[in-house]
Order: structure tokens, then C-alpha cells, then sequence
């Protein structure tokens, strides 16, 4: 009897549980929650501005450019002879003064020369005061004679012809001294100017010809300045002065020097530019600049410890140009598709104003006054569709 009255139990119980269970589906079948609309919101992007001032930028124009000998020669004896002595300089890369001898040539057979001329010219003057011995016996003949003569017999009488042939005579006597004390002179060939030594091509016991088409005695570069050859595009000339073109003043642009591979990152020589030349560079069709660096192996006191510049060497250079003024600058990364620029507005919407940069450089733009509004904020985020007018939200 309690086992069937336990079964009962669990059944009815089994029951209540089904019974409870559908009845809670139920309910939420029937009552389940309805939710409610909202209008649909787009929020505005978000975006960084930046703030605009008027500034003034001076302009840099970086280039390249080799660096050559402003002053260079072959140097040849201008007399034949046998190089007896040399400088102690003579080598290369020798350094040489202005006047300063390089080599000493045979001078015994010019000095015997000399030594001709100068008997030469002693005879010419003794036969010239022989000859005015002559005018005098010559003029007191032809008083005592009295005769009418024509001019020429009177010429010929008076012995003038002879007179003038030994005035001749003893003026090409002393010319051909002095062409011989030349020719000594020039037996010791000297530097023309302020000079290394590129090359040279003799020694002692060298024979030297001034009539030899081959290899010259030696060749020099002057040392009181170099030149570099620097192309830059046509459209940066204008910003630069020139010598000649937009200056009187002999100095043009100031310029600074840097040989990156050599000298350390903040060493530099200072140039400036000396002349535009008159045709382009025929590969990229650039303008070439002529800068001088004076001193430019360092040798006065006032250059002592600077970088000296070797020829032949590529260098970076940078021009000074033009002072730009009342100009807004803005980092390049805001300037889109080459001529847009993104501003926001009062109203905090997007203006895409078309522009055109007066300058650009190390990543830099340089906007004229004119071609922005005052206090204008410009947008350096970077939008994915811009639209004129969309609104906008600053970060």
C-alpha cells in the first residue's frame, strides 16, 4: 500500500512539473517584447586640424654638383734645355706661390748668348759715334763747299742715311740683348699663379723642348678658388641671385658645401654663386650654376681646420635663395591629389579648396596669403570619401 501510494506521488508530481512548463512557454510566446524603433543616426568623422599663422621662410635649393679647377694650365717651358734642378714642391699635389720657380733649365749656352749681345751691341754703339764723327767732318765740308745742292744730293753729302743705318744698327743690337737676358730669365719657369700640381711630366736631366706637342713640363690648378658645377631646375633659378642676370654685386646667392662621404654631418665650406651659364644640362635639360668656394684647401689662417675640398669630387650644396614673406606653412601630408587642400569650417563642415603652393620643401608646403582664408583650420586626418559641405567632428 505505501509503494502505490508513493508511485501516485511522483506521477502527479511529474505532472505539476509538464503542466508549469508549458504554461510558462506559453506566456512567453504570447507576451514576448516588441522593441522599439529609433531613427537611424550617422555620426559625423572625426578629424585633427591644425591652426594657420603667417610666417616668413627663407629659401633653400639643395643640389648637386662636381667640383673643378676655376684656374688650370699646362705648363711648357718657353725655352729649349736640360732640366739641371728642380723645386722641392715639384710633385704631386706640390703646392706652389705665385712666382715661385719650378724647375731650373741648362742656363750656360743663354748665358753665352748674352754675353754675344752685349759685344754686339757694344760695336753697334761704336760705329754710331764713329758715324757722328762723320757727320761733323761731312756738315763742315759742305759749308766750305757752298754748292746748291737738291735734296738728295744734300742727304747723301751730309751722310744722314748713314746716320740713321747706325741708329738702327744699334737699336736692334740692344733689342737682340734683351731677347737674350729674356731668354736666361725663362730658364727658370715659374708658377703663373697661387697653384697645386696636377701632374708632372719631367725630372732632372729631362730634356725640354718648347717645340714638343706631347706632354707638357707640367699641369696646374689654381688654389685661391674653386668653381662647381651645379644644375638645377629651370623653374628654382628665379629664386636665387645671380651675378649678371639679377645682381650688379660680383657675390651672388650664399651657398654652403657639404661633402657627406669625408666630413662629419655639421662641417660645410661656404660658397656663393658666381655665374648662370648659357646653355642647359643636355640630360635633364636643368640650368647650370658656376659656385666659387675661395680658399678651398684651407691654406689661409682664417680657414685653418676646415674641410678642404678635392677636385673632381661630387658634394651637396645648398643655394639661399629669396626670403618668402606673409606665407602659411603647412606639412606636405595635407595637400591632396597634388592641389586640394581640406579646411573646416565655422559651421564645422568641409571646404576643398583648390591651391597652388608658392614652395615646397623638406616635406613642407608654403601657401600665399591669398590663396587662404585668415584663421583657417586646415584637416591633416585623412578622410575616406570627402564631400564639399559634409559635416565634420574635431577630435
Amino acid at each position: 500500500m505505501p509503494q502505490l501510494l508513493k508511485k501516485h506521488s511522483l506521477v502527479l508530481l511529474a505532472l505539476a512539473l509538464t503542466l508549469m512548463v508549458i504554461g510558462t512557454s506559453a506566456f512567453w510566446l504570447t507576451n514576448k517584447p516588441k522593441p522599439t524603433r529609433k531613427p537611424a543616426q550617422d555620426p559625423a568623422p572625426l578629424v585633427e586640424t591644425i591652426s594657420l599663422e603667417l610666417t616668413e621662410h627663407p629659401i633653400t635649393i639643395t643640389a648637386f654638383g662636381n667640383v673643378m679647377a676655376a684656374q688650370s694650365v699646362n705648363l711648357n717651358a718657353r725655352v729649349d734645355g736640360m732640366v739641371i734642378d728642380v723645386t722641392d714642391n715639384f710633385i704631386d699635389g706640390g703646392l706652389l706661390k705665385q712666382g715661385e720657380k719650378i724647375v731650373q733649365l741648362d742656363p750656360v749656352d743663354y748665358e753665352l748668348r748674352v754675353r754675344e749681345r752685349q759685344s754686339d751691341l757694344a760695336k753697334a754703339e761704336f760705329d754710331l759715334k764713329l758715324e757722328q764723327g762723320q757727320q761733323a767732318i761731312a756738315r763742315q765740308e759742305f759749308e766750305l763747299l757752298g754748292q746748291n745742292l737738291d735734296d738728295q744730293a744734300r742727304e747723301l753729302v751730309l751722310r744722314r742715311p748713314h746716320l740713321r743705318s747706325a741708329r738702327a744698327r744699334v737699336d736692334a743690337a740692344r733689342a737682340a740683348l734683351e731677347q737674350a737676358r729674356l731668354n736666361l730669365e725663362r730658364t727658370q719657369p715659374f708658377a703663373p699663379f697661387n697653384a697645386i700640381i696636377l701632374q708632372r711630366n719631367a725630372n732632372v736631366g729631362s730634356w725640354v723642348s718648347t717645340f714638343s706637342t706631347g706632354t707638357p713640363l707640367v699641369k696646374l690648378a689654381g688654389t685661391d678658388y674653386f668653381w662647381i658645377d651645379v644644375s638645377v631646375p629651370m623653374n628654382q633659378v628665379r629664386w636665387l641671385t645671380i651675378p649678371g642676370i639679377n645682381t650688379d654685386q660680383p657675390q651672388g646667392s650664399e651657398v654652403k658645401v657639404r661633402y657627406e662621404q669625408a666630413w662629419l654631418d655639421k662641417q660645410f665650406r661656404q660658397g656663393y654663386v658666381k655665374r648662370l651659364k648659357a646653355e642647359v644640362d643636355p640630360s635633364g635639360r636643368m640650368a647650370k650654376l658656376i659656385v666659387q668656394v675661395d680658399d678651398p684647401l684651407a691654406l689661409e689662417p682664417d680657414n685653418q681646420g676646415q674641410p678642404v675640398l678635392t677636385l673632381g669630387t661630387l658634394v651637396k650644396v645648398e643655394l639661399t635663395g629669396q626670403t618668402l614673406t606673409e606665407i602659411y606653412r603647412l606639412p606636405e601630408s595635407a595637400l591632396h591629389d597634388g592641389r586640394h587642400v581640406w579646411l573646416m569650417t565655422d559651421d564645422s563642415t568641409l571646404d576643398i579648396r583648390a591651391i597652388k603652393p608658392v614652395w615646397t620643401e623638406n616635406g613642407m608646403l608654403f601657401i600665399a596669403k591669398g590663396d587662404l582664408p585668415q584663421n583657417a583650420r586646415v584637416i591633416t586626418s585623412r578622410l575616406a570619401a570627402p564631400v564639399q559641405g559634409m559635416t565634420l567632428r574635431v577630435q
